[in-house]
């Protein structure tokens, strides 16, 4: 009989938090998203590619997931030490993260990859030569363009590098699968979750742009009696947790995304994690000041 596996231990160890810090408000979702990614892991170890092309789209994915997990980490961390802002700003790379895995999964193919590759690659160099013109009559001219033509030369091996890996992998990008919308939004609303990208995405805005929102907020319950501001305080803190725990759910549904995309036939694993924060995220609602209904 296998052991279980003590996820809460491991976080703690790992990253090296006080074993006396109490992590009860983050535990339902580092149970859940340490399981998620051993699942992921145990799973794609199963899979033989079929071809070349297969073995390209499923290491990618592979990637792309590993660095999202690394994210999902860094949020759980946050939350855990007491710095919910800098949870929320990784919260929403989360959110973000995951929609472009679910769209590459869900609704895209190698050339929807390639076209994902080439997308960022094209925007760099554009942003490369912007900022050469910009700096022609300053006085480091040289010595910063010298700089830019460095990484531009990185741009054109990774660019090089994606066409040998579409003449390879014999990968046909020009279809309507293959699109990549240049736009988030979008990719939100291909994947019928336009209200997420409100409820979810644009709501963590605040601490990754630090715009006024949390300052307004703050200056106006500073205005308030003392038990004003310790019950605000108690709230925005209860917001964040619930955030995280939100976030954690888009996680879980890019796993079941690649998953799924390669055959996993029953998820109802991944399901039951979803629910476990699904609860968890209804219990702290109300504490997060999030009028529920009924």
């Amino acid at each position: 009989m296998k052991r279980e596996i003590n996820h809460i231990q491991n976080f703690r160890k790992h990253f090296k938090i006080d074993k006396n810090a109490n992590l009860i408000e983050s535990a339902v979702a580092i149970e859940s998203c340490a399981k998620t990614d051993k699942i992921i892991n145990e799973f794609f170890a199963e899979v033989v590619p079929k071809s070349d092309e297969d073995n390209f789209r499923i290491n990618s994915l592979l990637n792309l997931i590993a660095r999202l997990y690394e994210h999902v980490q860094g949020m759980l961390v946050s939350i855990s030490t007491g710095s919910p802002a800098s949870a929320e700003a990784l919260g929403r790379v989360v959110v973000e993260g995951s929609i472009n895995i679910i769209y590459l999964a869900e609704k895209g193919d190698s050339g929807t990859l390639l076209n994902f590759f080439k997308s960022w690659l094209n925007e760099h160099n554009r942003k490369l030569d912007e900022w050469k013109q910009k700096i022609l009559k300053e006085p480091d001219s040289d010595t910063v363009s010298t700089m830019i033509e460095e990484r531009q030369k990185t741009i054109e091996l990774l660019s090089t590098f994606v066409t040998r890996i579409k003449n390879q992998c014999s990968i046909d990008e020009s279809g309507s699968k293959s699109e990549w919308p240049k736009s988030l939004f979008k990719r939100f609303e291909t994947l019928g979750r336009e209200t997420d990208y409100y409820e979810s995405y644009h709501r963590l805005s605040g601490a990754s742009h630090l715009t006024g929102e949390d300052t307004l907020m703050w200056l106006l319950i500073m205005q308030g009696t003392p038990q004003q501001i310790r019950e605000g305080g108690k709230e925005a803190w209860a917001y964040s947790i619930m955030m995280s725990r939100i976030a954690s759910l888009f996680f879980i549904d890019a796993a079941i995304a690649c998953t799924e995309s390669y055959g996993r036939k029953d998820s109802t694993d991944l399901y039951k994690y979803k629910l476990d924060l699904q609860i968890a995220i209804h219990s702290i609602a109300k504490q997060a000041g999030v009028p529920l209904s009924g």
